[in-house]
């Protein structure tokens, strides 16, 4: 699987990382996994620089309307997502965008030390430089 994850339960934060070619099954199986393990709405990072979304427009219109009743049901978080690609980047912007009023947590940023910011995680990036 192009993605891979790991759940801090005390500091109520799932921090998602990709590589590869990731379609829109992975991401349905992403948050599947994230709801029926009840962190769904901790704060999220992913980590997208090394992955290449294939994904359509309207798969991503999908993953915006499953999103939008996953966090109707387990509740709303914050999640930055990492692209450094154009193409992922825009893809990202495309969802942020279609899902403003579903999933208003969400945003799309180039560098990890910005994201990590946003969510308030920058221990978490100095970490993750360090190993």
């Amino acid at each position: 699987m192009p993605l891979s994850y790991e759940v801090d339960h005390k500091a109520e934060r799932v921090w998602v990382v990709g590589a590869g070619d990731v379609r829109l099954e992975e991401m349905v199986a992403l948050l599947s996994e994230l709801a029926e393990s009840r962190c769904l709405a901790y704060s999220q990072l992913f980590d997208a620089r090394r992955v290449t979304l294939v994904v359509s427009a309207e798969e991503i219109r999908r993953l915006v309307s499953l999103t939008a009743r996953l966090r109707e049901e387990h509740g709303h978080a914050r999640t930055a997502f990492i692209a450094e690609s154009d193409v992922s980047f825009g893809l990202a912007r495309m969802y942020a965008t279609l899902a403003s009023e579903t999933d208003r947590g969400f945003m799309v940023y180039r560098t990890l030390d910005d994201g990590t910011a946003w969510l308030g995680w920058q221990s978490a990036a100095a970490d993750q430089r360090t190993s």
